[in-house]
């Protein structure tokens, strides 16, 4: 074991001091940037909060700076210009992903849409997403399913109601969207099976904390802090699940040929039957984890965080209840087709994604090749970052950044679908997230719901300092949950 730890600390040093030397040595000229330390890099400078740490730095090294992470080399973009420049104008160099050390584990990264290489068979799973998946005729067909889920929510918030119990509105959301998606996705409807689904998902995102063989991948074969582990059991648990209901399904549908269910399981299945896109049955379980995975977390934080706002700012949640109730009535049941006339819940939406980035740092890219931007080279494997935090809190595009201001969108058509690279929380480009139909229209319909039906008071003093503490992660969450009284209206 002695030999193996001084084997890893030689390797280490020697790559660090050919970084040293690298970035003395003659070189096509690089984005500026702190001088890195030789071995660690710049990891020493971050500090807790990185995104406002490279904002600041920003400021010194301009909108395209380079940093090197361990030994990593980093190239970081702190406005729509420069956004624009890296993920549209030159999309197809930087297309490629960074896999983090946790993920490649079970053929995952092969298989993700998120992960996986831009290849053929990358494209044709984006292009069922989009034609198919996340079509409008699709969600058009499963709105009945959402309204039932919404009406199971209102139901178990009404129960805190009935016992004075407490909320935290984190959890409620998260299982009310899980309970949303297997229904839409398999026509299950198990509170058991939810349970245990929310039980190892819950270990599954504790994965995307910082893992330090991202940053020494000569560290690898240690895996220090057992993140490669850790994964291997609860992906593995996920997957195993989604083979369970893939092979029960195909089954049924073996011994029932005239009984297919209505849902998106079916869908998948007749596709990869039909073979009219690169898709075969054993793409169907990772398919299947993104489509539960993929935004189940980041739309419970941002409902975490519009019903933090807006119990913060009692007359934005005033101003949003009578739309709500102008648009619906005093006791109707809110439709999706309702949400077009609702433009102060969409600018609530809009105004939290740029406040609260979903994922501040997120946007992370890798360059495929050598591709000069701006007068600066950035070379072949270059890890590529979007600094969301940095141009939400930017003056010069925002007026008053730092206040949460929903009428800044009433009057703006400014949208979050990758045209307007100010406000990109789904990405943009080649490597935008597919689901946005679909996480859109939950968003809005959850926040409606719990706005419409219930008045909230928070169960601790608005002042204490734990309501608007971040945790930094893949996903921007609340350091301490959002707990609140609910009370029927």
């Amino acid at each position: 074991m002695d030999c193996v730890l001084i084997g890893v600390v030689m390797g280490v040093m020697l790559l660090g001091l050919r970084w040293f030397v690298y970035l003395q040595g003659p070189q096509k000229r690089l984005p500026p940037g702190p001088r890195p330390l030789p071995i660690i890099g710049n990891i020493y400078q971050l500090g807790k909060n990185q995104t406002e740490t490279l904002r600041q730095q920003a400021k010194t090294y301009g909108p395209l700076m380079s940093i090197r992470i361990g030994s990593v080399y980093t190239v970081v973009a702190s406005t729509p210009e420069m956004a624009m420049e890296l993920l549209q104008r030159h999309g197809q160099v930087f297309s490629g992903r960074t896999v983090p050390h946790a993920m490649d584990v079970g053929g995952f990264s092969k298989f993700s849409i998120f992960f996986g290489p831009a290849g053929k068979e990358w494209c044709d799973k984006r292009k069922v997403c989009k034609e198919i998946l996340f079509s409008e005729r699709c969600l058009e067909e499963s709105e009945g399913l959402r309204q039932e889920m919404l009406q199971k929510l209102v139901d178990h918030v009404e129960g805190h109601c009935d016992r004075r119990d407490v909320v935290n509105i984190h959890d409620v959301v998260f299982m009310a969207n899980l309970n949303l998606l297997l229904t839409t996705i398999f026509s299950i409807t198990s509170p058991d099976t939810a349970m245990e689904l929310m039980k190892i998902m819950k270990d599954f995102f504790s994965l995307f904390a910082p893992n330090i063989t991202d940053y020494f991948p000569i560290l690898k074969v240690l895996d220090p802090q057992g993140m490669k582990r850790k994964a291997k059991l609860s992906l593995g648990k996920l997957l195993a699940k989604f083979r369970d209901f893939l092979n029960h399904r195909l089954d049924h549908r073996r011994n029932n040929p005239n009984n297919k269910k209505q849902d998106l399981l079916e869908a998948i299945i007749d596709i990869t039957q039909a073979n009219d896109y690169n898709i075969t049955t054993q793409d169907i379980p990772y398919l299947l984890l993104e489509l539960i995975v993929g935004g189940i977390d980041s739309n419970s934080n941002m409902v975490e965080w519009i019903m933090t706002e807006l119990l913060f700012n009692p007359d934005k949640l005033e101003r949003l209840k009578r739309e709500i109730k102008s648009a619906v009535g005093e006791n109707g049941k809110i439709q999706e087709a309702d949400i077009a006339s609702l433009p102060y819940l969409q600018a609530v939406i809009k105004e939290t994604f740029r406040y609260h980035p979903p994922g501040p740092l997120a946007v992370t890219q890798m360059s495929e090749a050598d591709q000069e931007v701006n007068g600066y080279m950035i070379p072949k494997g270059t890890q590529i970052v979007v600094n969301t935090w940095s141009m939400a809190k930017d003056p010069s595009i925002w007026t008053d950044p730092e206040s949460f201001e929903p009428e800044r969108f009433l009057d703006n058509k400014l949208d979050f679908k990758g045209q307007h690279f100010q406000l990109i929380p789904f990405g943009a480009g080649r490597r935008i997230c597919p689901g946005i139909p679909l996480a859109t229209r939950i968003l809005q319909m959850t926040t409606a719901v719990l706005v419409h039906n219930f008045d909230w008071k928070l169960e601790k003093d608005k002042d204490h300092p734990d309501h608007k503490e971040a945790m930094f992660r893949i996903n921007l969450s609340k350091a301490t949950p959002l707990r609140a009284f609910p009370f029927k209206i």
